[in-house]
């Protein structure tokens, strides 16, 4: 006998093994009409998932909240499937859900244009037209290379191909057509319904690898109606129509170019209001007791390997190399053999410390303000490398750890509110360990702490 409880606090019993479909049309027709998918003991299954032992288990609906990742899930199945039949020599490779949405990868030799994607979105009105079954099949993983590799999908069995040997492989099949996937799925092309509208073209490497080849990445959103679907897409527009980068040119105060993406070519009039509110901040600095300082945005590596920035993330610094940096610096020993590098600052706080380093010991508590630029490499999205550049205002006050100090030592309730302690010791724990420790010999590390806002 199997028990299978129900939200509602009931229990069904059952003699032999059911399936998800199943249970739904046993509570009711109306619900096994909407069901889509099955809440399993907290985990989403497919709704044809064989429910064999006590469990608890919920019927979800499409129109429940818990459905639309599934949602854009399959609608980046059908996505691929439509552009497979028109374009057979195009590979799929993957294709995930992300905020809103959901994008698939294609390696394909011409490029889309935009008029294909209202061809393809078309053709995916027809496929969910079709209403096919989506169905689960296991397969025996060095099987299924075989068989992808076979019909040309080579970026597929690569992926397959990474698989632990001996494990089964889930594919999901719908009309001709099937994929590499965990799922779960709709129970069939038609429960994904018409609410999905393809957004945008865009390139992405092969794995996130720069050294890989270039694929072709197609953008789409999808919700559960059409009422949502307008709504998202009208966000769209008006998000558009206040875009800073379009607003900027309207207002003839900057623009961007492709010679320096993520960097400003400030205009006059938008040099004058940039200029405008630096004076505004200098003001409530001053008035807040900082003393405004400027370091160099080009510092040797060896700072950063002491700060620890450059073996946490120096793969996403902008660096430059020097023949025999020696000649360039006077550092000595070690820190003169590692010189060649040099690296964009990616935070200032470690070039702070150089401000009163090495002339002696500076007057504590210093109270410092720094308007900076933060030189980075973005990887945050994947086939991307994005020039970062942020001018940041960052205020800092290094101080005895005197309670009377930190409590009563800021100004204005509001400034109080902003400050957090940023580190005590363990901040400079790669200076004390290395002879370019600026402290040396003139603070008690024992007994200091840096605080930011």
């Amino acid at each position: 006998m199997i028990e299978i409880a129900l939200p509602d606090g009931s229990v069904r019993q059952f003699d032999a093994a059911i399936t998800g479909d199943e249970l739904a049309a046993d509570i009711s027709k109306s619900l096994a009409k909407k069901a889509v998918l099955l809440r399993l003991d907290g985990e989403l299954k497919d709704l044809s998932t064989r429910i064999d032992r006590n469990c608890a288990v919920e019927i979800i609906t499409r129109d429940h909240p818990a459905a639309l990742e599934t949602l854009r899930h399959d609608a980046a199945h059908v996505l691929a499937e439509a552009v497979k039949e028109l374009y057979p020599e195009t590979q799929i490779t993957i294709g995930p859900v992300i905020e809103n949405g959901f994008y698939y990868d294609f390696a394909r030799p011409e490029p889309f244009s935009l008029d294909d994607l209202e061809v393809i979105e078309k053709r995916m009105c027809e496929i969910v037209d079709r209403d096919e079954p989506i169905v689960r099949e296991v397969w025996d993983r060095d099987e299924a290379v075989a068989f992808f590799r076979a019909i040309g999908e080579e970026y597929k069995a690569e992926i397959i191909a990474s698989i632990p040997q001996g494990e089964d492989v889930g594919l999901y099949r719908q009309g001709d057509w099937q994929d590499l996937c965990r799922g779960p799925h709709l129970p069939s092309t038609g429960k994904l319904g018409k609410a999905f509208k393809l957004t945008k073209l865009a390139g992405a490497y092969w794995r996130g690898d720069s050294d890989n080849e270039m694929l072709q990445r197609i953008y789409g959103t999808c919700w559960a109606s059409d009422k949502e679907l307008k709504a998202y897409l009208h966000m769209l527009e008006e998000a558009e129509k206040r875009d800073h980068r379009r607003l900027g040119k309207i207002m003839d105060l900057f623009h961007f170019q492709e010679e320096s993406p993520g960097a400003v070519f400030w205009h006059p009039k938008g040099w004058s209001l940039f200029q405008s509110l630096i004076g505004y901040m200098r003001q409530r600095n001053t008035d807040a007791g900082y003393q405004e300082i400027n370091t160099p945005e080009l510092m040797s590596r060896s700072l950063w390997e002491t700060s620890g920035h450059w073996d946490s993330f120096g793969d996403n610094m902008f660096t430059t190399e020097t023949v025999d940096a020696s000649k360039l610096v006077n550092l000595g020993g070690s820190a003169r053999e590692r010189n060649d590098y040099w690296g964009f600052t990616p935070r200032e706080m470690p070039l702070n410390a150089r401000v009163w380093y090495p002339d002696g010991e500076g007057p504590f508590p210093l109270v410092l303000v720094v308007h900076g630029n933060h030189n980075m490499r973005d990887f945050s999205d994947p086939g991307y490398d994005y020039l970062g550049e942020l001018l940041a205002s960052r205020g800092y006050i290094l101080a005895s750890v005197d309670e009377n100090f930190i409590n009563g030592g800021i100004r204005g309730e509001n400034d109080a509110r902003g400050w957090f302690l940023l580190k005590h010791v363990e901040l400079f724990e790669g200076f004390n360990e290395e002879d370019g420790n600026p402290f040396e010999g003139l603070v008690d590390m024992d007994n200091v702490v840096l605080i930011g806002h």
